[in-house]
């Protein structure tokens, strides 16, 4: 219903903006938030209309170092990678705006197992290395609806402006692939009671802090 929802409202603000061609001014934004750092060109359709196009980076890895006695380490990485297609209706024709639109989602999350210890199985001894690694990647659907709301408009009041967003991106449940060498082969097979356990988490949070430059 949510995807629904977003998506009759990008449609409707999409229509919106082609019956008003004319464009009157050029903006550009830089943005830090849940979605990573990103810039977005601006362009102002009508007055109470903007529309904007954008991209958003950010890569980040952790390893996780278990305790010595533990058998297993975890590395992980998150990159996130989005482009964006949004329209803005400032409603009453003020700074509060209504955002909706399409997001191309490159978003994932991977995660290694990583044996650090010598196994016993049936009084053989297996070192790290023959035990293996077990890789998991969780993607999710690459066009995702948007649906938010913000304060500030790049076309009043000064020419640098700041700017919040808030919203959420609906992208389906995740999908997990798993691979495996060694004696953890066998794990691998697990990739479906992943998923199934992270079917839930179909919506990602999106803040965004902008510093806005009005061109013309």
């Amino acid at each position: 219903m949510l995807k629904k929802i977003c998506s009759l409202l990008a449609v409707t603000l999409c229509l919106s903006v082609l019956s008003e061609i004319h464009a009157q001014s050029f903006g550009t934004k830089l943005n830090f938030g849940t979605q990573g750092i990103g810039v977005e060109g601006v362009l102002q359709v009508s007055e109470p209309i903007n529309v904007r196009v954008g991209a958003n980076f950010l890569g980040a890895s952790y390893l996780y170092e278990t305790d010595t006695d533990d058998d297993f380490d975890i590395d992980s990485s998150l990159s996130l990678s989005t482009f964006s297609a949004l329209a803005d209706w400032h409603a009453f024709k003020s700074s509060f705006r209504i955002t909706a639109g399409l997001i191309y989602n490159n978003n994932t999350v991977k995660a290694s197992l990583l044996p650090k210890q010598e196994y016993t199985i049936g009084g053989d001894v297996y070192t790290p290395e023959e035990l293996g690694n077990l890789d998991a990647e969780v993607t999710f659907n690459p066009i995702s609806p948007y649906i938010g709301l913000g304060f500030g408009n790049t076309f009043s009041g000064s020419r640098l402006g700041f700017q919040v967003d808030l919203g959420v991106l609906y992208h389906g449940e995740p999908s997990v692939s798993m691979t495996a060498d060694g004696l953890l082969s066998p794990s691998a097979s697990q990739a479906p009671q992943l998923q199934e356990n992270l079917s839930w988490a179909t919506l990602y949070p999106v803040f965004t802090l902008s510093f806005t430059y009005r061109i013309n």
